[in-house]
């Protein structure tokens, strides 16, 4: 027992001596050691403390230096987080919620007999709604948004800011870059109130890191405000896709259209999707992706204010290539884009590109078809050199090739283009159309709400002679209502032109089924 007793003592001392050892010879800064505990002062961290805390290199001088902060100070952050709202407070009105419609047909069996051997085709429709979101851009009230969320609806209605539902209509859309331009409607009788848009800002000028706001309504969630980083530049979906900026704001499904600002409330991008690292998975894994809004605004300024599109151009015509090209050429798939024809005096005849060769990559990264490879080069900037990888004579050569620009429409879509292609195709049909008056409607023991519109006129010895008389009333085409003259020309404008048009008539009360051939 003695020699415990002493063992416990002798240990105890020289943990004693070591702690003073340490405190008179080597801790010359303060630090908490073992009499600070036997005092009982409590532990207290370096933020806030009276002393930095100073690195010095082997030369004395100093290497790191870790100021404390005073915490009980927090002006900076307050003010950081008034900034904040403010710029919510700025941005939201601008922004609104797009619900879409859409009328599908369906065709399904109903049995006639209680074992469902036997059956009946009918034809169903319903409505499938859609979801995004929009940014006003100017006081008249057009919207940016992406072209997929508003691409083949029938109806679209815009709720504001302030809860304002509105009718709007389609101008015209880059699906290449997958921008649509809408306009407000007034509810009639009616005038539109004065909107406050947001600006474009420049986005050759952000820069990776900088801090963005992304506002939407992910799930109907109205006015939902992410905050985030741009995370990278040039991000891309596939190799003949545009490139796009990344952010890490949280972006969801109903996010698509909605802003990407900077601190400056300036639209820098339009946010278009999610990246999703895991298939089927539809929510946000960190990686969200933006139009670059210079793209953003070129397409609107073509759109709306009828300004040249300029694009990236080499001089060429492409097309994809067949099974039976293939072969003939020697190729291993039929992967690539063949040229048919190079521009004389263009860049692409300068760098030596002859008709016959196929095009498979751009800059090193594979182009499968002729879009891919003309969307590629329409996506390059004026003055930009890009390796062309071709196989000419089943040897593979490559080439540099400088791109200019130049103006580019073909990609646009427009509503005036698709009215005035359906009004031309209703004269060369041989007739003329008009809205009916409610005293007509009445007459014909019409409700307002049926579609219907009257043939008001038919040319002599034209194709519609054959089948259409002067009074006729037009109610569809195919599956599609016609409301009204404007719908009837839009309908004509964008018919497929793959496979035969129905027409539904009546006359004196007689529906009449018209095939137009494509």
């Amino acid at each position: 027992m003695i020699r415990y007793t002493l063992q416990f003592f002798t240990l105890t001392a020289l943990v004693v001596v070591s702690a003073l050892g340490y405190r008179l010879l080597i801790d010359e800064e303060g630090r908490y050691d073992i009499f600070d505990l036997l005092r009982g002062q409590p532990v207290t961290a370096m933020i806030g403390g009276s002393q930095p805390i100073v690195a010095q290199a082997a030369d004395g001088k100093p290497l790191l230096r870790a100021v404390p902060l005073d915490l009980n100070d927090t002006g900076v952050l307050q003010e950081v987080n008034r900034a904040m709202s403010d710029l919510t407070d700025a941005v939201v009105t601008s922004v609104v919620s797009i619900d879409t419609t859409t009328e599908v047909n369906v065709t399904r069996v109903v049995p006639t007999d209680p074992w469902g051997i036997f059956g009946v085709r009918k034809n169903q429709r319903y409505e499938a709604p859609g979801l995004g979101s929009g940014v006003i851009v100017t006081e008249q009230g057009h919207i940016v948004t992406n072209h997929h969320v508003v691409a083949g609806v029938d109806q679209i209605k815009i709720t504001t800011h302030d809860g304002g539902i509105f009718d709007a209509e389609w101008v015209g859309s880059d699906p290449n870059v997958d921008v649509a331009i809408l306009k407000l409607l007034p509810p009639e009788g009616t005038t539109l109130p004065k909107f406050r848009p947001l600006g474009f800002g420049d986005s050759d000028e952000v820069r990776v890191g900088e801090m963005v706001l992304a506002v939407g309504n992910p799930f109907g969630l109205n006015e939902t405000v992410t905050r985030g980083i741009i995370s990278a530049k040039q991000r891309e979906l596939s190799d003949g896709s545009n490139e796009y900026f990344q952010v890490d704001a949280v972006i969801n499904p109903g996010n698509s259209g909605g802003p990407l600002v900077n601190i400056r409330g300036e639209i820098v991008g339009i946010n278009v999707a999610i990246f999703t690292g895991q298939q089927d998975v539809r929510v946000w894994q960190g990686i969200g992706l933006a139009i670059p809004a210079n793209e953003v605004k070129e397409v609107f300024e073509a759109i709306v204010l009828g300004r040249p599109l300029i694009r990236g151009y080499m001089g060429l015509e492409l097309e994809n290539i067949s099974r039976n090209l293939a072969l003939a050429l020697g190729l291993s798939s039929t992967q690539g884009a063949l040229i048919t024809n190079v521009v004389p005096g263009s860049p692409a005849e300068e760098a030596g590109l002859k008709p016959g060769d196929v095009i498979v990559k751009f800059d090193g990264k594979e182009a499968k078809t002729a879009e891919e490879a003309l969307s590629r080069i329409r996506s390059m900037k004026s003055g930009e050199a890009s390796k062309v990888m071709i196989v000419r004579k089943r040897k593979t050569l490559e080439t540099s090739v400088n791109v200019i620009a130049k103006s580019d429409t073909n990609t646009l879509k427009l509503k005036s283009d698709i009215s005035a292609n359906g009004q031309s195709i209703a004269e060369a049909l041989g007739i003329k159309v008009g809205n009916l008056s409610p005293q007509q409607r009445t007459a014909l023991g019409l409700t307002e709400s049926t579609a219907a519109i009257v043939i008001t006129e038919v040319i002599e010895g034209s194709q519609a002679a054959q089948q259409f008389r002067i009074g006729d009333l037009i109610h569809r085409i195919n599956q599609d209502p016609v409301t009204d003259a404007t719908t009837f020309f839009d309908l004509l404008g964008s018919l497929p032109q793959d496979r035969t048009t129905v027409m539904v008539l009546s006359r004196d009360g007689r529906l009449i089924r018209a095939l137009l051939n494509p």
